[in-house]
């Protein structure tokens, strides 16, 4: 983290995906979807009747109102006391958290330690897996449905499925495990749960095809089986 002294108060800021916590970057999404883009602003402005060159000065200070409300958000202050701040010092702020802007590169893992304990990652080898598992693959494509839309929020709840500790079986189900699993993994750096999402969606169709493939398989060796009396 680096600390920055503003006003006689000490700051800490991420400088990475390591020192950023999952429930702090969901934030910063919303707070990055609630502005529109410069295409809709400009269309907004010009159907105001505004000239382009007005258009491009309100546009100016649209992005100078966004970006103290971002320099905010980081630092803790408030939009007052970023507004008073010389723009160096902002300018600090904003380059400390410019991180987000970069693409991350995952790296590949099986498991992942938080707060002393090992989580371990799916293996693809649904033969061994018992009918509970069926059932925390319907959730995990309802949550995969939602991220698809953009729905960042049902990461933890997904790692809270399907990342066991060791001696943990799948499909052995417990929502309050579940629930409080959940709450601990939004409390993770952005760092671990984007490996750990490489990995789930990398594994997500083997995971899937094996599962509709061992079902069809024991149903139909079911339908094979002689009935009683024949």
């Amino acid at each position: 983290m680096k600390k920055i002294t503003v006003n006689d108060k000490e700051l800490e800021l991420p400088e990475s995906w390591f020192e950023l916590t999952f429930n702090k970057f969901v934030k910063f999404t919303s707070l990055l979807g609630s502005q529109k883009t410069e295409k809709e602003i400009r269309a907004a402005y010009i159907n105001e009747g505004f000239s382009e060159e007005i258009t491009d000065l309100k546009i100016g200070v649209d992005n100078m109102t966004f970006n103290t409300k971002i320099a905010s958000f980081w630092s803790g202050l408030s939009e007052d006391e970023i507004a008073m701040l010389p723009m160096e010092k902002v300018e600090d702020i904003l380059k400390c958290c410019s991180f987000v802007n970069d693409p991350y590169t995952p790296m590949v893992l099986d498991k992942f330690k938080f707060k002393d304990e090992t989580y371990y990652l799916p293996k693809a080898n649904m033969k061994k897996e018992n009918f509970g598992t069926f059932i925390e693959a319907e959730q995990i494509e309802i949550n995969n449905k939602q991220m698809e839309n953009g729905n960042l929020s049902v990461l933890p709840q997904q790692m809270a499925i399907l990342c066991k500790k060791e001696g943990e079986e799948s499909g052995l189900i417990d929502d309050s495990v579940v629930e409080r699993r959940t709450e601990l993994f939004k409390e993770l750096d952005m760092a671990t749960v984007w490996d750990v999402a490489f990995f789930l969606l990398r594994q997500e169709s083997i995971l899937l095809s094996s599962i509709l493939t061992y079902t069809r398989t024991q149903a139909t060796q079911k339908q094979e089986l002689p009935q009683k009396g024949q």
